[in-house]
């Protein structure tokens, strides 16, 4: 019988363990990044401006982008830093959201999100490690 129990804990206590050390770590990244929301073309279509910088997504699939501050990809030199310029815009149906994928003329590429924050849509993505763009 006492074999059984040993036995027992040896098995549920690292399982214990671990579920609680995952439970923390998912908690501290809730309310990092906005709710997610899927949304239509049509509510993505308009100018989207951040505190340094804007976006604006046209009907036509084109969009205008002003000293956007994203981590960047397939450029150069890939990696954060500011980009403005123009291309093509595509959206998807993501598990949480929309995805709003920016294709500049140059080559470089960027991903959004469609969210909600204070009740409002958002496009957002993250900069650094403790920093989030958010365009409204």
């Amino acid at each position: 019988m006492d074999d059984r129990r040993t036995a027992w804990r040896r098995t549920a206590v690292p399982i214990a363990v671990g579920l609680l050390l995952s439970g923390c770590y998912v908690s501290t990244e809730y309310g990092k990044y906005p709710d997610g929301k899927f949304v239509q073309k049509t509510s993505l279509v308009r100018e989207w401006t951040a505190q340094d910088g804007g976006l604006v997504l046209s009907d036509d699939d084109s969009f205008t982008a002003t000293g956007l501050v994203l981590e960047y990809f397939h450029c150069s030199a890939d990696g954060l830093r500011e980009k403005s310029g123009r291309g093509t815009w595509s959206m998807s149906k993501g598990r949480e959201s929309t995805s709003v994928l920016i294709d500049f003329d140059d080559g470089c590429s960027a991903t959004l999100w469609t969210g909600e924050s204070a009740g409002e849509t958002v496009l957002w993505a993250p900069q650094a490690e403790d920093d989030t763009l958010i365009l409204t």
